[in-house]
């Protein structure tokens, strides 16, 4: 893998020794509207890589947004705070959990609602209304995990005026491509999860897993995605 690749150039790179090619490659000299960034023509797959590059966790505003999300449901369980504490969403009543990861995770939102944009966008510039469309996310370690993030997506999916337009997300947990190696976690935790439930081959599974460890030198193992906290991996 290259000394210097951001997160986003290393997703891209990894897509791309699977089988993929890069939009701009396959697009009309001409066009000038939206894109994805990689396309799979023999498995009729396109993909948007989407990153995460800062912990809103730790944003003043945020904090301040979150009290208040605290302050408002204390009737349905939602601890009473004096002061400055630390509050776990898996502590908290679901329906208090999901408010407060709306907040934390408004940026996944934002970058769903893009994605979808590029995305239909692509399909409709390459002729392939059927494509299956897959948001792929990376995040650096201690930071949103990896179901979160893949609960948030959903979330924003179907809470959207246009509840279509994703199969499927890829979310990415890794050190690697960032450009500092501050974080002193070095495996990579990657999870597919169905949105629409339109199912993805296993060879085209089995082909990106092979990929990224064929970019980043990793070997790879099976999980449960329920396992990857457990294992190392962020909350």
């Amino acid at each position: 893998m290259p000394n210097k690749i951001d997160q986003h150039e290393l997703v891209t790179t990894f897509l791309c020794a699977g089988g993929g090619h890069r939009v701009e490659d396959v697009l009309p000299a001409d066009y000038v509207g939206k894109r994805a960034d990689v396309v799979f023509g023999t498995d009729n797959v396109i993909a948007e890589v989407k990153s995460l590059t800062s912990d809103r966790r730790r944003d003043p505003q945020v904090a301040t947004k979150l009290g208040s999300v605290m302050e408002r449901n204390v009737h349905r369980g939602a601890p009473i705070i004096f002061g400055t504490m630390t509050v776990r969403a898996h502590d908290l009543p679901k329906p208090v959990a999901e408010r407060a990861l709306r907040v934390v995770g408004s940026r996944v939102r934002k970058e769903v609602s893009s994605a979808k944009e590029q995305l239909a966008a692509t399909k409709a510039a390459l002729g392939i209304p059927d494509a299956y469309c897959l948001l792929v996310f990376v995040t650096p370690p201690e930071q949103i995990g990896v179901e979160t993030i893949a609960w948030l997506i959903g979330d924003a999916v179907k809470h959207s005026d246009n509840p279509t337009g994703l199969d499927g997300a890829l979310v990415i947990e890794t050190p690697l491509g960032l450009p500092t190696r501050s974080s002193e976690r070095k495996d990579s935790f990657l999870g597919l999860f169905s949105i629409s439930g339109r199912p993805l081959s296993p060879a085209f599974i089995e082909r990106i897993g092979e990929a990224w460890g064929t970019v980043t030198s990793q070997v790879s193992r099976i999980a449960d995605v329920e396992d990857f906290v457990r294992l190392g991996a962020s909350e």
